[in-house]
C-alpha cells in the first residue's frame, strides 16, 4: 500500500508511514495518542481531549493526561476524576497522587487533599514540593502548626523554595510568633523586593511587636511600590493615630 501523504510504499500492518510519519489507521491509540499531543503542544486543550476520550483502552498515563488537561482548563470534578482512574490502574506513581492533591484543594475538599499528598510523599519523601500544597492546605483547615512544619520540612530540604518563606511567615503571624514571622519575611526580602504584601506583613508583625518605627518603614515602602494597597494606608494611618495620641 501507499501512504496517503508522501505516496511511497509501506506495509499493510504499518501504523505510521515510516517516512514522513503521517498515521496510516487513523483510530488507532497511537494514531489518537500523536493527535492528541500535537494539539496539546498548540494549547489546543479541548481537541487534545476530544482525541484522548476517543481511546477506548485508555491506560494509566493517558487518562493521567486526561486529568492534567482538564485541571489546567480549571473544570476540578474532571480532573479529579481521571486522576482517580489513573490511579486504580497504577497506584503507585507519587507524580498523580501530588496532581491529585492539589485539584482535591482546588475543588474545596481538603481533607482527601491532605490524604492524597501525605501519601504522595509516604511514596517518595523526596517530592517536597508536596509539603508545600500540605502547608497550605493545614492552613486554610486550621491546623497552623502542622501548616509549619510542612513550610519548615520544604526549606530545610529545599531552601531555594523561598516562596514558602512568605506562607510560613503567614502561618507564624496567625500563631502570635510576630519576631519568627519576621525572620521568614525577611529571607524573602532578599530575594523579592517589590512585594507589596510582604512589606504589609512585615508591616503588620512589627506593630504587633510595639516596634512603631519599624513598622511606619515598611508600610511606607509597600505604598511607595503600590499606592492603592488600601491595608497599607490603614495601618499606616491607625499607627499615625497612636503616635498623635503619645
Amino acid at each position: 500500500m501507499k501512504c496517503p501523504n508522501c505516496g511511497r510504499e509501506i506495509q499493510d500492518d504499518f501504523i505510521f508511514c515510516p517516512h514522513c510519519g503521517t498515521p496510516i489507521k487513523e483510530n488507532t491509540k497511537e494514531a489518537l495518542i500523536r493527535k492528541a499531543w500535537r494539539h496539546r503542544a498548540k494549547s489546543k486543550l479541548r481537541d487534545a481531549i476530544s482525541y484522548c476520550e476517543r481511546i477506548e483502552d485508555k491506560d494509566a498515563d493517558n487518562l493521567r493526561n486526561l486529568g492534567e488537561m482538564y485541571y489546567l482548563l480549571g473544570e476540578m470534578d474532571k480532573a479529579i476524576e481521571y486522576f482517580e482512574k489513573s490511579l486504580n490502574l497504577n497506584p503507585d506513581l507519587p507524580d498523580t497522587y501530588y496532581d491529585l492533591g492539589i485539584a482535591l484543594y482546588r475543588a474545596g475538599r481538603l481533607k482527601e487533599a491532605v490524604e492524597k499528598l501525605e501519601y504522595c510523599i509516604k511514596l517518595n519523601e523526596d517530592f517536597v514540593m508536596a509539603h508545600y500544597w500540605l502547608g497550605i492546605v493545614y492552613y486554610h483547615r486550621g491546623n497552623l502548626q502542622k501548616s509549619i512544619d510542612n513550610y519548615l520540612k520544604l526549606i530545610k530540604k529545599n531552601p531555594s523554595s523561598r516562596v514558602a518563606n512568605y506562607h510560613l511567615g503567614l502561618a507564624l503571624m496567625a500563631q502570635g510568633r510576630y519576631k519568627d514571622a519576621i525572620f521568614y519575611f525577611n529571607e524573602l526580602l532578599e530575594v523579592d523586593d517589590e512585594d507589596t504584601a510582604l512589606y504589609y506583613h512585615l508591616g503588620s508583625a512589627y506593630f504587633h511587636i510595639y516596634d512603631l518605627t519599624n513598622a511606619i518603614k515598611y508600610l511606607k515602602k509597600a505604598l511607595e511600590i503600590n499606592p492603592e494597597d488600601e491595608r497599607s494606608k490603614r495601618l499606616l494611618m491607625r499607627i499615625m493615630d497612636i503616635m498623635d495620641v503619645k
